[in-house]
This record gives C-alpha cells, sequence and structure tokens, in this order.
C-alpha cells in the first residue's frame, strides 16, 4: 500500500469510542491513507474525576506529534464533539507553523464532517441554547444520550437492525466536556480547513451546519453528503471519496 496520501487522524465524537470508526478507517487505509482513530479519553471515561476537554486534546495532539514528527502531511478529520477537540489540538501543528520553525510534516487541513466549530470563549453548551438536548440525559458527571430517540436522531438513515446494535455501542461522555469554553479557531488564524456537510441529520442539523460552516469565509472548501449524523456508518464509499478530495485540496494548499 501506497504512503504517498496524507494520513488522516479522527477525532471522533461523544458518546462513540474510537472502536466504532474502525471499519470506516479500513476502507481509508484501503485507499492508501494511513488513518489513526484517536480514543478520546472523556468517551466511556471510568477515573475519577472523569478526563475533559484537556485530555482529549492531550491525546489528539500526541497523535498529531507522532505523525507530524515522521514528516507526515495529515488530514485532520473531525466529528460532531470532536470538532471542539480536533479545533484546540490543531494548534501549532499545521504544516506553515511547522514549515516556519524548520520543521517538516504537519496538518494540511482540518475537516470538519458534521462537526462544531466552536467560536472561542464558546462551549458546547452555549452552541445549544445553553442547555442539553431532549435526547440528552444528563446524571451527576456523566452525559449518555437516551437510546429510545437515537434511531430517529443519529441513526435515521441505517436500517432498524443496523441502527438498534450501533445504540448497544454506545458509552457515556465526560458532562464537563459540554461546558468547557474552546480557546482556539483554526479557520480564524489562517489554517486551511474545510466542512462536509450531512444534509440528513437529525443530531447536528443542516442549517446549523452551515451557520458554524460560514465561519470558514466567502469561499470555503466543503462537500454536501445525503447522510444523517454517521456518514461513516451509513455511506462508508461516499465519504472515502470526500476525504479523498478534501486530501487533494489540502496537498494543494501546502504547495500553494
Amino acid at each position: 500500500m501506497s504512503t504517498s496520501k496524507p494520513t488522516v487522524v479522527f477525532s471522533h465524537g461523544a458518546w462513540q469510542t474510537a472502536a466504532g470508526y474502525e471499519q470506516f478507517a479500513k476502507k481509508l487505509n484501503e485507499q492508501g491513507h494511513p488513518t489513526e482513530v484517536v480514543p478520546l479519553p472523556s468517551v466511556g471515561g471510568t477515573e475519577t474525576p472523569l478526563p475533559g476537554l484537556p485530555e482529549d486534546i492531550a491525546a489528539v495532539r500526541a497523535a498529531l506529534t507522532k505523525y507530524a514528527d515522521e514528516g507526515k502531511d495529515i488530514i485532520l478529520l473531525c466529528h460532531s464533539y470532536g470538532g471542539l477537540v480536533g479545533s484546540n489540538a490543531v494548534e501549532g501543528f499545521d504544516f506553515a507553523s511547522r514549515k516556519a520553525q524548520g520543521k517538516t510534516g504537519g496538518v494540511i487541513l482540518t475537516v470538519y464532517m458534521s462537526a462544531f466549530m466552536v467560536p472561542k470563549g464558546k462551549s458546547l453548551l452555549d452552541m445549544l441554547g445553553g442547555q442539553p438536548l431532549s435526547w440528552m440525559s444528563v446524571e451527576g458527571d456523566k452525559c449518555t444520550a437516551v437510546a429510545s430517540m437515537l434511531p430517529q436522531v443519529a441513526f435515521n438513515d441505517l436500517s432498524p437492525e443496523i441502527a438498534a446494535f450501533c445504540c448497544t455501542q454506545l458509552t457515556h461522555s465526560s458532562a464537563v466536556v459540554f461546558a468547557t469554553p474552546t480557546s482556539y479557531e483554526p479557520w480564524a488564524n489562517g489554517l486551511p480547513c474545510a466542512y462536509i456537510f450531512c444534509t440528513e441529520d437529525n443530531a447536528l442539523p443542516y442549517p446549523i451546519q452551515q451557520q458554524m460552516a460560514a465561519q470558514l469565509g466567502p469561499e470555503p472548501t466543503t462537500y454536501s453528503l445525503k447522510a444523517g449524523h454517521c456518514p461513516f456508518l451509513s455511506i462508508p464509499d461516499q465519504l472515502v471519496e470526500a476525504v479523498g478530495k478534501a486530501s487533494e485540496v489540502g496537498l494543494k494548499k501546502k504547495a500553494a
């Protein structure tokens, strides 16, 4: 397998562990993209207190360090809550910043896939209107997704059988991550970014995705998929194609 294509580092969403993304990662591998789905400590954490956003950021930064120091071109692919993590983790890891320091390798494009682009100083709760959504349940330091509502919210483009199975694979997320403000906006600091819209998403609706992607400026790099919240489960081949196109854009921006 050729390793000339960019390495894809995946910052995944809340409630779904890294294992839920591995079949999609294999498809990217088959297309020549080395891929790592970074397990986020706040998802399914068992420590007390539960890990939060800083621990998630550190985990993604560790992966970025590994590949950047190997001189690799990196696509940082962020899904849902993972957008908040990726936005903060990418600071200082972009290709241009590393090149200015005499280093090779780095992130050539940050891709938000139905993911949160949170303005600096704001939290996910701020983006949700200050309160958890109706399908989110907070008990103590844990936040879970209400299983009975998820087939329609997150898995609405999967068969009932597969949606039911996916619900059994979910876990809790640390409640604190939803109230922790972000401190960095890659798009406002000259870092190349793109957005993959999921037009049938009931968890993070398309109009809200569009509002957030508007922060990318007047000529953004975007792609649209007719998919629910988890295209890596429902239409993985189309998502692989979109990531491939985004990778080509990233390489062109690097060369510019």
